[in-house]
């Protein structure tokens, strides 16, 4: 008996779903995992989820992908848990099916949920990636250019109160050496900016601009923070990137 035009249809889509899944299965969800376990040095978990229909993925768009990470490092930043969710992902799926690294075509916007406990951030101290970015913030905060002074610092602790984030290291410059704190509130203005107020800077040893009480601070326009939350031990912070082929 000869299938009616609808049966063939029915089974046309069928047999595009089961390609999908297919694809899914056996080469983007490896793929994707295989990229992102490339970009840490450890996770204990991860999880990927690929969604999308036949004619999408086939075309090289995935319509929607979920990722889940707990306790992954970042040359040595401890991210805590991270939940990503990207949508109209353009890639190299001709390249992927033939065993190359998957690879963006376009830029994705990628929404991003993040928490870090007090102990993630302290044990990430020891990180150049880090002491590097505090120590940056610091050089800003006094508008101090590096040649300006011989001086380093070594971050030792770090705590995390309500609205207030607390730093604390040892501050060697010009044969002195003495403790250093800052302590700062911070709020989110315009998506993409940095309040720090209430600041406060304590030192014995006499620093240019240690008096100011509050900084701003740009991140870009590729990034839009909509929640940046400080509790009792722990940072929650939501918000999307612009992530650039």
């Amino acid at each position: 008996m000869v299938n009616s035009f609808e049966e063939i249809l029915q089974e046309d889509r069928d047999k595009l779903t089961n390609q999908t899944r297919g694809i899914i299965a056996s080469v983007l969800s490896p793929a994707c995992r295989g990229w992102l376990r490339s970009q840490v040095s450890h996770v204990d978990d991860l999880q990927v989820d690929i969604q999308g229909g036949s004619r999408q993925i086939l075309g090289g768009t995935i319509p929607r992908v979920a990722v889940a990470a707990v306790g992954a490092i970042y040359q040595g930043l401890s991210l805590g848990s991270i939940d990503l969710i990207a949508e109209n992902i353009r890639i190299n799926l001709p390249q992927v099916l033939k065993g190359q690294a998957l690879r963006l075509v376009e830029s994705i916007a990628v929404m991003a949920d993040v928490k870090f406990s007090e102990t993630d951030l302290q044990a990430s101290l020891s990180s150049s990636l880090l002491s590097q970015a505090i120590t940056d913030l610091f050089t800003q905060i006094l508008a101090m250019q590096p040649h300006q002074t011989d001086w380093k610092i070594d971050w030792n602790r770090l705590e995390i109160a309500p609205q207030t984030l607390i730093l604390q290291g040892n501050l060697t410059t010009d044969g002195q050496t003495g403790p250093i704190e800052i302590a700062m509130g911070i709020d989110i203005a315009e998506g993409h900016i940095l309040h720090l107020d209430p600041l406060k800077i304590t030192c014995p040893i006499d620093l240019p601009n240690s008096h100011i009480t509050s900084h701003r601070i740009d991140l870009g326009d590729d990034v839009n923070i909509t929640q940046l939350k400080l509790t009792t031990g722990e940072l929650l912070c939501q918000g999307r990137i612009q992530v650039n082929p």
